[in-house]
């Protein structure tokens, strides 16, 4: 297991730590995670990797609060997110508010008429009136050159349209940070190379990005730090280049040096 104390990261540089965090689904079920330890840090091009079932995505639910651990602690951006006992459960979501995740399926996403509301959707809930919602969903589209779907039904899009309208919902509500699960997943070569320059176009604009993958030739042309997780507990944390160097903590959770 990888100890956070193996990291001192400054705290104006952070923008994760987490800290023996244990989660399961239910009471008696097995260890979705299991003392998990790592530090994330900002302006850096992280992803996560591991076989199915190694907790990546559990990883990303606690991350962005939609998970509670059962022991541990959580920081972000160096405020305490749990347990925070002195922090206020709505002040700790108007702080995870500037974190947005991609689900893996983006229908678990769509739940409007029109693409145009869906995107809509979040700032609205938070708030803001139609016609500032409307403007950031617009602008939103734009920016991913799909405002032609504005006002067609999510369910009659390609899996390519729907993850990209998925992602337009999140980018008007103004992210900070973004956690993508398998954006690359099923696109076909075409919308991979579309998200891969949408990526670089985010993270250029200031948006810290944190995704989870199986594409290990993604990791080693766009990562800079991985996180390898293995049955709920991380195996390594260090470079691509370190990773595939090791065979055995690629053996050990399932991997492949892509050979790049």
């Amino acid at each position: 297991m990888v100890s956070v104390a193996e990291y001192s990261v400054a705290l104006s540089e952070e923008l994760f730590r987490v800290e023996g965090v244990h989660f399961r689904y239910r009471e008696g079920s097995p260890w979705a995670l299991r003392g998990v330890d790592f530090v994330l840090r900002r302006r850096r091009r992280v992803a996560f990797v591991g076989a199915n079932g190694s907790g990546k995505t559990t990883t990303f639910f606690v991350l962005r609060g939609l998970f509670t651990p059962e022991k541990g602690r959580v920081a972000f951006r160096g405020t305490e997110v749990y347990p925070a006992p002195t922090l206020p459960a709505r002040e700790r979501e108007k702080l995870l508010q500037s974190v947005g995740i991609l689900f893996q399926d983006p229908d678990d996403m769509l739940i409007s008429l029109t693409v145009l509301e869906d995107v809509a959707f979040t700032p609205l809930h938070r708030g803001l009136p139609w016609e500032e919602a409307e403007r950031r969903a617009r602008a939103a589209l734009a920016r991913l050159g799909i405002e032609s779907l504005a006002d067609r039904p999510p369910r009659e899009l390609s899996f390519g349209q729907k993850k990209l309208v998925a992602l337009a919902g999140l980018l008007a509500a103004e992210p900070e940070v973004l956690l993508l699960d398998e954006p690359m997943a099923f696109l076909d070569p075409r919308g991979r190379r579309l998200l891969l320059a949408i990526l670089e176009d985010l993270f250029a604009s200031g948006v810290d990005l944190v995704v989870a993958t199986h594409d290990m030739r993604f990791v080693a042309r766009w990562a800079e730090d991985v996180v390898v997780l293995s049955e709920g507990t991380v195996l390594f944390r260090g470079s691509p280049a370190e990773l595939f160097r090791r065979d055995d903590v690629l053996d050990a959770a399932g991997l492949e040096d892509p050979g790049v």
